[in-house]
């Protein structure tokens, strides 16, 4: 999923809509569920309830209100939960500010109640709220929110169990393993299910806003029809994941991707109204493998491309994409390990260099946002670039030639974390040719 910008809030309106809902009080009845219907999912988040934050153009983020009295505290990368421990959190104004890379890890028991919870990151995902085997995450009336720029990920690691009620707020949030999940009362849901899913319980009713992006599991071939999105709905995801059930009761499908790995062959059919997909293309032996795609999307268009019957194939990681009579927005094809990628003529989301040694080629495409990390390559050619460039650790380097924001009002950012470089070039043609 999960996605940088500039303005991250103004991204969040942008790519995952806005919905009205009051965090307070009793849900609503069944003939106000218009309110909640729209293209701005947090736009409502205005302080017009006494503990509810307010948006700050100076930082780029959510802020408190002025007058609200709640108890403020700081944490940092350092805070955890040891195992056996209970830490509780009422009536808090809690601000995540990380002096340096680093989670936030929970063995024990942490419970949120009436709090607001603001993450001061300086880099995008600089510190993940990691809730741990036997580890246990209680959410009551809270919300949590960017208070800048910078991506928020929560993480929820096999064996931990999870309970949001009456919860708002940005996190894109995942589960890997066996996790207890359960959400209620118009929490918000925006997580991704990973390929090594299994044994998962996820219950969620009344969401007021609901984005999955799905991993089949390795090797697994998948056909499906996603459900109609914008819309209050009962959706059962089943026989996805071995021995996990993942039930949706009365809830307000925003959005539902579909993430490919290797060993995937999936088919989506009959979905017009469009749909997503990440790709992980990945090697870990040595040993390079070149891997291309072209044409996933239409640069610029972000509505959509129609296929009535159109095949992508890598046979380096035994993997495709089918689609047949559906729509593809977004993409976001991410890479590491022993890999060469290609990629033309798309839109692309946020495509990533998880890890050198691995190479990533872009040519002729709309990016929002594309990082390398941990000694991976980039390379950027006649591209139109939406929010930023993020290259962190040392040995991962960015090449850009002819560039150009997607926004004629402003320049795209570059992020330098750690030594990582950004080098613009002023001949075309990637430096490892």
């Amino acid at each position: 999923m999960s996605r940088s910008v500039s303005n991250a809030i103004i991204l969040a309106c942008v790519l995952f809509g806005c919905v009205y809902m009051a965090i307070s009080g009793s849900p609503p009845a069944q003939d106000e569920r218009s309110r909640y219907e729209g293209e701005c999912v947090f736009c409502w988040v205005d302080g017009s309830e006494p503990d509810m934050p307010v948006w700050s153009p100076v930082s780029g983020g959510f802020i408190h209100q002025a007058d609200d009295t709640r108890e403020q505290v700081v944490i940092s990368e350092t805070f955890s939960v040891r195992r056996g421990e209970i830490r509780i959190f009422t009536d808090t104004i809690i601000w995540m500010r990380p002096s340096q890379r680093g989670d936030i890890e929970i063995y024990g028991t942490l419970i949120l109640e009436n709090c607001l919870l603001l993450w001061d990151q300086s880099e995008h995902q600089q510190t993940r709220l990691r809730i741990k085997n036997g580890g246990t995450l209680r959410v009551t009336d809270c919300y949590s929110f960017s208070s800048n720029q910078y991506w928020v990920n929560w993480e929820f690691e096999s064996g931990s169990s999870i309970r949001f009620d009456r919860f708002v707020g940005d996190p894109w949030t995942s589960i890997w393993g066996s996790v207890e999940y359960e959400s209620s009362n118009y929490s918000t849901v925006k997580m991704t299910l990973q390929n090594t899913t299994r044994g998962s319980s996820v219950l969620i009713s009344n969401a007021h806003h609901l984005w999955f992006e799905i991993f089949p599991p390795l090797y697994r071939s998948v056909e499906i029809s996603f459900t109609a999105r914008r819309q209050w709905s009962d959706w059962i995801v089943a026989d996805m994941w071995p021995d996990t059930l993942v039930q949706v009761e009365d809830s307000y499908i925003y959005e539902r991707d579909i993430s490919l790995s290797r060993g995937n062959h999936v088919t989506v059919r009959d979905t017009t109204d469009g749909f997503s997909m990440g790709w992980a293309i990945y090697k870990n032996s040595r040993g390079f493998v070149e891997c291309e795609l072209v044409g996933l999307g239409t640069p610029g268009s972000d509505s959509g491309t129609y296929y009535a019957n159109k095949t992508w194939e890598l046979p380096g990681i035994d993997s495709s994409l089918t689609l047949i009579n559906s729509t593809l927005e977004r993409t976001w094809p991410t890479t590491w390990g022993y890999v060469h990628l290609i990629v033309r003529d798309s839109d692309l989301a946020d495509p990533r260099v998880w890890g050198g040694p691995a190479i990533y080629e872009i040519y002729d495409s709309t990016v929002d946002h594309a990082a390398a990390y941990s000694g991976g390559r980039m390379y950027l050619e006649n591209c139109h670039i939406g929010y930023d460039i993020e290259v962190k650790d040392a040995d991962s380097i960015v090449y850009g030639y002819n560039l150009r924001s997607r926004d004629s009002g402003k320049d795209f950012a570059v992020i330098e974390v750690e030594g990582g470089q950004y080098i613009l070039l002023e001949s075309a043609g990637p430096p490892w040719e």
